[in-house]
């Protein structure tokens, strides 16, 4: 993977592989263009009229929840299943320091307006998402100084009145726009427990055990975004057994990069399967998954910015000869990247068929 070092003026960011580079790119932008909204006239008028009735509409929710529900129609009855997933103690962590911010001067200051339970009961997530779409990012993103920004933006309900438009495609997948689409309209349009609840029923579904269920959800390395693109990629392979496999691989993550590696790398293999031959079954090695094919040829997806002949790289191939050996003799070695001109070669002749450049090629 390559690694950068990326220089902005809200500080320095570290990106492993392309695809995060591509990330780090684009949440610097949404930076400057957040900053920018904050200074313009607009974001000045909007703010100043904003979260007015922020705390008594909290205290009606949380002290006379019948009451507020009458106010919320069907959204409050999902609400109350969404609180039905935290656990008590937050609940009552959430409801005190909605309290605390009733009863106090905090109260005035919408970026301290309590606990994400208060944000939820105000819309605020809503907000922070639309916002999110509009600047085209992960809504769950990790960088903490852009979510600050997203955060106090859409606690002014600024998302939709300051009118941010960008041109720059949505989330880090380059290829399917269908598949696109339909990923970017869960994350975004959906409450975060719901799509939460959504992901699990799925994964329950595609028969996956209940222990990897909740490994995988409670995954720290991955983001709800990154977890809803793998589902949706599990969910759009019918008929592939060994799908528990991948969710297994994906919770070996040990950061941000690792998540977002194997989170192409299934993504890419779901492209496979829809668009060039059906897979069959995934089988499972010590450093990587492959998937054997309806026309008998093992595939594997390996999401590198560039792969070269070193000892790692001819170690790699020989591992994946070990455990394919016998299964078939044809093999298909999918590359994001590029291939040198030695790996290639020799890759060649180990009865390899070599593909860099792979989201474009598939």
């Amino acid at each position: 993977m390559n690694h950068y070092r990326v220089g902005s003026r809200f500080g320095v960011f570290q990106a492993i592989g392309n695809d995060e580079l591509f990330v780090r790119i684009r949440e610097i932008e949404a930076l400057e263009t957040l900053k920018n909204m904050s200074k313009s006239r607009l974001f000045v008028d909007s703010a100043s009229d904003a979260v007015t009735d922020t705390v008594e509409n909290v205290g009606d929710a949380v002290d006379d929840p019948s009451a507020a529900a009458q106010d919320l129609g069907s959204g409050f009855s999902r609400l109350l299943k969404r609180l039905g997933r935290m656990s008590r103690n937050a609940y009552e962590k959430g409801r005190s320091m909605i309290s605390k911010n009733y009863e106090t001067k905090e109260s005035k200051n919408p970026s301290v307006t309590g606990s994400n339970l208060a944000k939820g009961l105000l819309g605020v997530n809503r907000a922070y998402r639309e916002l999110a779409r509009e600047l085209r990012i992960d809504p769950y993103t990790r960088n903490a100084p852009l979510r600050t920004e997203i955060e106090k933006m859409a606690s002014y309900s600024a998302a939709g009145s300051l009118g941010v438009r960008t041109i720059i495609p949505v989330l880090p997948i380059l290829y399917g726009a269908g598949y696109l689409m339909a990923v970017s309209d869960l994350v975004y349009n959906t409450h975060p427990l719901d799509l939460q609840l959504q992901n699990e029923a799925s994964l329950r579904n595609m028969g996956i055990s209940k222990k990897w269920i909740r490994r995988f959800m409670e995954s720290e390395r991955h983001t709800l975004t990154t977890q809803t693109r793998i589902v949706t990629s599990l969910e759009r392979m019918d008929g592939v057994q060994g799908k528990s496999i991948l969710v297994r691989v994906a919770t070996l993550a040990q950061d941000n990069s690792d998540a977002l590696f194997f989170t192409r790398m299934i993504e890419l293999l779901s492209i496979y399967h829809q668009q060039r031959a059906s897979l069959k079954k995934f089988i499972t090695t010590e450093r990587i998954p492959f998937a054997i094919a309806g026309n008998g040829r093992a595939i594997v997806m390996a999401p590198f910015d560039y792969f070269r002949w070193t000892r790692k790289g001819k170690e790699f191939i020989q591992h994946l000869d070990q455990n394919i050996s016998g299964k078939t003799a044809h093999r298909e070695l999918w590359i994001t990247g590029q291939i040198s001109v030695a790996a290639r070669r020799n890759i060649g002749k180990a009865g390899w068929a070599v593909f860099d450049q792979a989201a474009t090629r598939i």
